[in-house]
């Protein structure tokens, strides 16, 4: 199978769905390895969050996805309450070997979609200064930066 056929068929059998107990390790590895590579290091101590993600996750307003390709966790993204009307996109990670191929966008429309039926009207995140992939991938998906404070860069997209 050519390359464009693989990334077709990856998008179009890549399942988005909320996290269950059963993925956690998974999706926790995932997490953890693609801040290990952005970094060089990683302090678990960090991300209390990924303890009990099912937990961490349950409170209304938030929600943690994964996407599940051929069985196995390729990408996750989560959504915390952040102020009436507003959420905050956390947790976006893609499995290397499958970035740049679109999985990325899905989980975007994903979490935007659920937002939107939780009556968020907007959506803030940040992201390391340094990590240029992932500034130009939300720059690509509408989010306006709105503040460089020295270490991270925030932006926030208007749902309509």
């Amino acid at each position: 199978m050519d390359e464009k056929m693989s990334l077709n068929k990856i998008q179009e059998e890549i399942r988005i769905h909320q996290i269950t107990k059963g993925f956690e390790e998974e999706a926790r590895e995932l997490i953890l390895k693609g801040l290990e590579e952005r970094f060089g290091f990683i302090d678990p101590t960090y991300n209390p969050d990924l303890k009990d993600i099912s937990y961490s996750y349950s409170r209304r307003g938030t929600v943690f996805l994964v996407g599940i390709y051929n069985g196995r966790i390729i990408c996750t993204g989560a959504i915390t309450h952040e102020a009436p009307g507003v959420g905050r996109i956390e947790r976006m990670s893609v499995l290397k070997g499958y970035r740049r191929i679109g999985v990325a966008k899905i989980m975007m429309y994903h979490l935007e979609s659920w937002a939107k039926q939780e009556g968020y009207q907007q959506l803030v995140l940040e992201t390391n200064g340094t990590w240029y992939s992932a500034i130009e991938f939300y720059k690509s998906q509408q989010y306006h930066l709105y503040l460089v404070d020295g270490e991270c860069d925030h932006f926030s997209k208007k749902l309509f």
